[in-house]
């Protein structure tokens, strides 16, 4: 079955078709638009970012040379000084033994509990400086802190 067609001289039928294929063309053009802007704003930012998505020029940054980059945090050992003796990274160890590990490291953490003994940690601290960590860091156990 075809469909019934309008009067020939129905002039509000064939504004209304003229109306919706004028509309059609608006939403194609502004489609193309649409799209063509979205391609060009990636283009620019792939230029502008690189291939990733963050920010920067690519990281062609002017360095001194052929040194490596690396994204790995600095190496610290933990020192724990009680009563009961010397942990490092949670394993029991002798003071010598401590400073050995902690010799290539960039720096300690030194926690020191409260019924530690005084010369032991002082003896240690200085161990440490003598063979040349740089960065050691000494903290006091508090009630509280979960150091035991």
């Amino acid at each position: 079955m075809s469909k019934p067609t309008p009067p020939i001289g129905d002039r509000q039928f064939t504004r209304d078709v003229a109306k919706e294929v004028d509309r059609r063309q608006v939403r194609r053009r502004v489609g193309l638009w649409g799209t063509l802007l979205a391609v060009i704003g990636a283009a620019a930012m792939y230029l502008r970012c690189g291939d990733g998505f963050g920010l920067g020029g690519g990281g062609k940054a002017g360095g001194d040379g052929d040194a490596p980059h690396t994204a790995v945090a600095p190496v610290r050992c933990s020192i724990r000084v009680a009563r009961g003796g010397i942990t490092v990274d949670g394993k029991p160890t002798s003071r010598d033994e401590a400073v050995a590990a902690c010799k290539a490291a960039t720096g300690a953490d030194l926690l020191v509990t409260g019924d530690a003994r005084e010369g032991d940690w002082t003896e240690l601290y200085a161990a440490l400086v003598a063979a040349g960590v740089k960065d050691i860091t000494k903290h006091e156990a508090t009630p509280g802190s979960g150091a035991r």
